[in-house]
């Protein structure tokens, strides 16, 4: 559950943005550390493990290693790449990087959830993952709107 440790670690970054520079207030902190540590951290993670492990990534899920999975990987570099970037660039570069984000974590769940109602496939890289697929885009999107 690297994903969920890396969504509370946002939380824990948060906190300790606010109390260096609370003029910004919290939703603000709270939007740059998600995005620029949980989504940076998220793609990054991600490409590693798609593009450089994808044998044993997709043998947890309960797929079979394919050419697809090398490009979630260089996709998900992307979105994650968009995430660090979130330090120097805000305002509509923010939502330009929670948009894929969002789209791209969401339509995951689903896909994960149909594997399991189809497929009978309860693997952990399956099940589990549909937490923070649903948890993280609905907090930066609740976030943004927050703000």
């Amino acid at each position: 559950m690297i994903y969920i440790f890396s969504y509370m670690v946002g939380w824990v970054l948060t906190v300790i943005y606010y109390f260096i520079a609370p003029d910004k207030g919290f939703i603000h902190a709270a939007l740059l550390m998600h995005l620029s540590f949980t989504v940076g951290f998220f793609g990054i993670f991600n490409f590693v493990g798609h593009s450089l492990f994808s044998e044993k990534v997709a043998a947890r899920i309960g797929w079979v290693s394919n050419g697809f999975q090398k490009e979630l990987g260089y996709t998900s570099l992307g979105i994650g790449i968009c995430g660090v970037l979130c330090l120097f660039y805000q305002d509509t570069f923010w939502l330009a990087t929670i948009v894929p984000f969002s789209t791209f974590l969401i339509g995951a769940a689903v896909n994960h959830i149909a594997e399991i109602g189809q497929s009978k496939n309860y693997n952990p890289g399956n099940t589990w993952i549909i937490l923070p697929d649903v948890l993280m885009p609905v907090t930066l999107i609740v976030l943004w709107f927050l703000r």
